[in-house]
């Protein structure tokens, strides 16, 4: 038997890095030499390779099963993110051998990325420099540990070599797009999406989620498919909200779009019922729907549970929403954040939402943070103490252009709920809501 070094897989360590550092550590320099090599390691000799897929071999030697591997060290779960091609089939697993042979390891990349703050941590810790998967995200312009920007390599196959020969031979992203992209609240959105995705052992099934999503476009005032009069492309939408040099880098060519058109490779996302196009489609649109990634997958991961009841109308169900006076109530307790008052109500953020906005109130942060609070002063100053819009809209952290869209949502109602969200003017809570104080407003009346 031809006895191999097995080193195991560092946190995060892309599949083909960790493949090219097996050859370095064991003298090859060709990779069927080496997955021979492995064959012969494992007892697969004279087995069709057909039947002991690369991915097989790395997980041996790895020690992992080929579900863990998947999960935790290749690009597959999030390439295989939603789609139509037996979604019930986990990440990795060896019940359709296809899926492994197509798509497990992949050959080719635009490019490799890579920290050069992470290399020098890496050869101090581990002694080696090593490819992270999560560097790889499309999209991800900076190291979210050091954020600085990322360098890259565009050609050969870097990644069956250490990062740090490419130290001083690759090209670093400029630090205007890293700037541009990192300040933007759904850039991070989307890579937020995409990193949660990557915890999943199965996929998203297509044809399960199709009517939720076109039922949650429609609610916020999306066609739901071309034959829509009515509404708004949300294509477009992903045009307005994202910065445009890292859109093109993600979805090239979705920017040149003709003004109306309609985009069956990004609108189709919300109606049909096979894969419409990549994943990053889904992710521009999940970024544009949904007020966070933890709203995103919750709701995404609902369809899929739900369309297993079997219920003629599983995606059409009906939520009663209480009275204006307590949605306004629960607004206010939440700082503004839509998310939050879905959760107290266990109604589907799709649901709450339209209601929230049919009320003139914005939601105004994806979560209870310092966010919230700092919109929350910034609309003060505006209604409440007449600043300027200026003024108002640098106090609030956001563009003029992107407070000017803030201000277009904001209804009568918001005026009031703003004098209560304000510390001086809060009253003391009632017996029934004392135990719902949340933990930032109680901060920032301190």
């Amino acid at each position: 038997m031809n006895m191999l070094v097995q080193p195991a897989p560092l946190p995060e360590e892309l599949d083909r890095g960790y493949l090219g550092r097996i050859m370095r550590i064991n003298g090859y320099r060709h990779l069927k030499e080496m997955t021979d090599a492995m064959a012969a390691h494992f007892g697969y000799e004279g087995v069709k390779w057909q039947e002991r897929t690369t991915h097989e071999l790395l997980s041996r030697m790895a020690g992992m099963t080929t579900e863990q591997f998947a999960q935790r060290h290749t690009s597959l779960p999030l390439r295989r993110g939603i789609t139509s091609y037996f979604p019930e089939i986990p990440h990795g697993a060896l019940a359709r051998r296809s899926i492994l042979q197509l798509s497990s390891m992949r050959r080719k990349y635009h490019a490799a990325y890579f920290c050069k703050k992470c290399v020098s941590a890496d050869i101090h810790f581990h002694g080696v420099s090593y490819w992270r998967r999560d560097h790889q995200i499309p999209g991800q312009m900076w190291c979210p540990k050091h954020k600085c920007a990322l360098n890259f390599v565009s050609s050969g196959d870097p990644f069956l070599s250490s990062p740090i020969q490419f130290v001083a031979a690759s090209e670093a992203i400029p630090d205007t797009l890293v700037d541009e992209s990192s300040e933007n609240v759904h850039v991070q959105r989307f890579l937020d999406i995409a990193a949660a995705i990557y915890d999943r052992a199965a996929p998203f099934s297509v044809t399960l989620v199709a009517p939720m999503l076109g039922d949650l476009g429609r609610s916020l005032g999306f066609k739901s498919n071309p034959k829509n009069c009515k509404g708004d492309l949300i294509s477009e939408r992903i045009i307005e909200v994202f910065p445009r040099q890292w859109l093109d880098s993600v979805f090239h060519g979705l920017s040149l779009k003709e003004p109306g058109s309609y985009s069956h490779r990004i609108d189709g996302v919300m109606h049909q019922k096979t894969s419409a196009s990549s994943v990053t489609a889904y992710l521009l649109v999940w970024a544009v729907l949904f007020d966070s990634a933890e709203a995103a997958i919750n709701a995404l991961s609902n369809a899929r549970h739900l369309s297993s009841v079997p219920t003629e109308h599983n995606s059409r169900r009906v939520h009663k929403l209480p009275e204006d006076e307590s949605l306004i109530d629960l607004y206010v307790e939440a700082m503004g954040a839509h998310t939050e008052v879905a959760k107290k109500l266990n109604i589907p953020i799709y649901t709450v939402r339209p209601a929230l906005l049919r009320l003139g109130l914005p939601t105004l942060s994806a979560a209870i943070d310092s966010t919230a609070i700092r919109r929350v002063a910034s609309l003060s100053a505006f209604y409440l103490h007449r600043l300027s819009f200026a003024a108002s809209a640098r106090a609030s952290g956001l563009s003029e252009e992107r407070f000017e869209g803030l201000l277009r949502m904001c209804g009568p109602n918001l005026p009031k709920a703003l004098k209560r969200m304000s510390p001086k003017n809060t009253p003391k809570p009632r017996a029934r809501r004392a135990k719902q104080t949340l933990p930032t407003q109680t901060a920032a009346m301190a």
